[in-house]
């Protein structure tokens, strides 16, 4: 099998994206830890590290939620350790949300991130309408 060859010049989200590719493939096929430097030259710490302070420092400002979601599911894979558990993840979802959904949100004491998602989603719809109603 041919593994897929890389093209992402020094872009380190080309990089990490590729790398999870491969990753798969190692989990299938041996590999010795000398053939995987090629993560430690492209994607060096310092990246890593920047991201991990991204992802610590996420708030959803002028975001949708939509927009937050993704953002904050690309970056958590740099800090695996902040969101190990499901209720970890909720309440670092939670803490970076704006202060008109937190407020809402955060009484309610949800204990999973799915619930999250989902009641944040929900209300972001619910204020948007209102916020129609009232222009209209």
């Amino acid at each position: 099998m041919k593994p897929p060859q890389f093209h992402g010049g020094l872009d380190p989200l080309k990089v990490e994206a590729w790398v999870l590719s491969i990753e798969k493939l190692f989990e299938v096929f041996p590999c010795l830890e000398t053939q995987k430097i090629f993560y430690d030259k492209y994607f060096p710490q310092c990246v890593h590290d920047r991201k991990v302070s991204e992802f610590m420092e996420l708030k959803q400002n002028s975001m949708t939620i939509a927009e937050y979601e993704a953002k904050f599911t690309e970056l958590a894979r740099f800090a695996p350790h902040v969101v190990d558990t499901d209720y970890k993840k909720a309440r670092h979802f939670e803490g970076g949300l704006r202060d008109d959904i937190l407020e809402k949100v955060n009484v309610l004491k949800m204990k999973t991130y799915i619930e999250v998602l989902d009641q944040t989603t929900t209300l972001e719809a619910n204020i948007a309408r209102h916020a129609k109603s009232t222009i209209d």
